[in-house]
């Protein structure tokens, strides 16, 4: 840790007058960039020093990297364990639910003992869909003010404090004597993953390199699969309380290892905070590495968002904002409604909906396992097709993928319904990791990636906010909905209608969704607001060129 300072200090603080000068630098700053100046203490010359001395302390030193590369990647892995913690709530519904289910004894929940001593409740299919569902009610209400709360009060601190509701959350669900317990325990975790949505990605965004962030924003969702895939390993243990108590461990590792890494620099920039922005810049760029140049840029952007800031209600007035958020919620719509939530919150159930001769019946989490890691491995192979393949095309091979893999899934329950065909396990377990891994590759990340490509900065956060709320909304209706719908229509129909649904996306990506990758911001708002700019063509005239002989 010594060394640490020895080697990062004087790059970082520079001898009295020309630190002070780029101090007083920061604070030329309009008033209307919304940047807040500390004056400095004049009896005490090195106090802001001081200050960033006794914070970069806590601050551990991740193998003295001198490009900023490693610590970027580790990082994000830190704040991304939100992610982690989400899929792990997610998958929870998938492992708890069979266990709650199984011993229902009529409309009505009762509780059976458990090893004679622990009360275990027992739940009927509709309160089993709620308590599966309120998570994405609760991260409705987190989604949506996540952006303004970390605007005032920090990125690091808010994504920090967001462990204590999601801990709450496992408590509550570990230790409930009752059906209202689990509803309140969800509801409560769902806030905190809703907010973790919303702050996570800003904060990525704030201490990557611009070469490094498509790579590094998509840790979201390979995380998000990772905590997915360790929810249904978890699930072997069959104990809900202890399912609980494994759960509760992510949040608490993600505190341990967050409350060490430095807060945003452009949030600190935006505070007047220079030098301990510099600081945390440099932390994250190498300390072989001038930050000068990038401070000047995150300061002109602060400026700039600060003279063109919109109003949530301002952004349903201009033509390019509004089609922007048509084409994002569309992805929405679709994406929510292809019925992948239901896949993943009700994965055991689906697959017990068929019988499986290949593994014991107590060992229904064996194919939630196998889509888990296909979801991981197709997730972090994404990366790869972001950057050579362009967006619409992975949009339309990916819901015209997934509709076939429903609906081949479909034509089997009917088969097997009307005894037409024998039961053979591989083919759900086939067409359910076909599934999301086709999501995985477009579907998924795409319609959060285009967020970043689609808004102006000046209404990007509002925009992700309202878009992460709609998602989370719709993600509510379909969880919920879902078992509703299978009783209805019986399980073949209830695949027909996500096929089908994912028939129309595609048809709304092909006339509606525009292309975003190797094109500007300027570029692609002209063609939301139906401006086609000529190209200039060059006119090439031939002059021929005549000797006149002297006579």
């Amino acid at each position: 840790m010594r060394l640490l300072l020895v080697n990062f200090v004087p790059h970082v603080f520079a001898s009295g007058d020309s630190e002070q000068e780029k101090l007083d630098d920061t604070t030329t700053l309009d008033a209307e960039a919304g940047v807040s100046h500390a004056e400095p203490d004049t009896k005490n010359g090195h106090s802001l020093h001081s200050k960033a001395l006794k914070r970069l302390e806590t601050v551990p030193d991740i193998k003295r990297d001198t490009s900023g590369i490693t610590t970027q990647y580790i990082a994000t892995g830190i704040v991304n364990l939100g992610a982690f913690a989400t899929g792990a709530c997610v998958a929870w519904s998938s492992t708890a639910l069979p266990l709650l289910l199984e011993a229902t004894p009529g409309e009505h929940a009762d509780f059976q003992p458990l090893n004679g001593t622990h009360p275990k409740v027992s739940l009927t299919r509709a309160q089993g869909s709620w308590v599966a569902s309120l998570l994405c009610l609760g991260a409705l209400f987190g989604a949506v003010p996540a952006g303004l709360i970390s605007e005032y009060f920090g990125r690091k601190k808010t994504l920090l404090y967001l462990a204590l509701p999601l801990l709450v959350s496992w408590i509550l669900v570990a230790s409930s004597p009752n059906v209202y317990g689990l509803f309140v325990g969800r509801f409560v975790g769902g806030v905190a993953v809703g907010a973790f949505s919303v702050g996570v990605p800003p904060y990525v965004e704030d201490i990557a390199e611009k070469h490094l962030l498509p790579a590094l924003a998509n840790f979201y969702h390979v995380l998000f699969a990772c905590g997915l895939l360790f929810g249904y390993i978890i699930g072997m243990v069959q104990i809900i309380s202890w399912l609980s108590v494994l759960c509760a461990s992510v949040p608490i590792a993600f505190f341990i290892a967050f409350i060490f890494l430095p807060e945003s620099p452009a949030y600190l920039m935006s505070q007047g905070k220079f030098s301990e922005a510099k600081a945390a810049l440099r932390y994250f760029r190498g300390i072989d590495n001038d930050v000068d140049e990038e401070l000047k840029t995150i300061k002109e952007s602060l400026r700039n968002y600060a003279k063109h800031r919109m109003t949530f209600k301002q952004l349903f007035t201009t033509r390019a904002t509004v089609k922007a958020l048509v084409v994002s919620f569309g992805l929405m719509i679709f994406q929510q409604m292809s019925g992948i939530y239901p896949v993943l919150f009700y994965s055991e159930i689906i697959f017990s909906t068929f019988a499986n001769p290949l593994y014991a019946p107590e060992a229904t989490y064996i194919p939630s396992i196998i889509l888990g890691f296909c979801l991981v491995s197709s997730t972090y192979f994404s990366t790869m097709f972001f950057k050579r393949i362009r967006r619409r095309v992975l949009l339309l091979t990916s819901f015209s993928a997934m509709a076939s893999s429903l609906g081949g899934l479909a034509i089997y329950y009917q088969l097997i319904a009307s005894n037409l065909s024998s039961n053979k396990t591989w083919v759900p377990v086939f067409a359910l990791c076909i599934f999301v891994s086709v999501y995985a590759a477009g579907a998924g990340p795409i319609p959060w990636l285009m967020l970043r490509e689609i808004f102006p900065p000046n209404v990007r956060r509002k925009a992700t906010a309202i878009t992460a709320g709609f998602h989370w909304f719709l993600a509510f209706g379909v969880t919920k909905l879902y078992q509703n719908l299978e009783e209805l229509v019986k399980p073949g129909w209830a695949l027909w209608n996500f096929a089908f649904t994912c028939i129309i996306g595609t048809i709304f990506v092909y006339f509606f969704v525009p292309e975003t990758k190797g094109r500007t911001l300027e570029e692609i708002q002209n063609e939301l607001e139906g401006i086609h700019k000529r190209r200039a063509h060059r006119h090439v005239i031939q002059v021929e060129t005549v000797a006149v002989s002297s006579s």
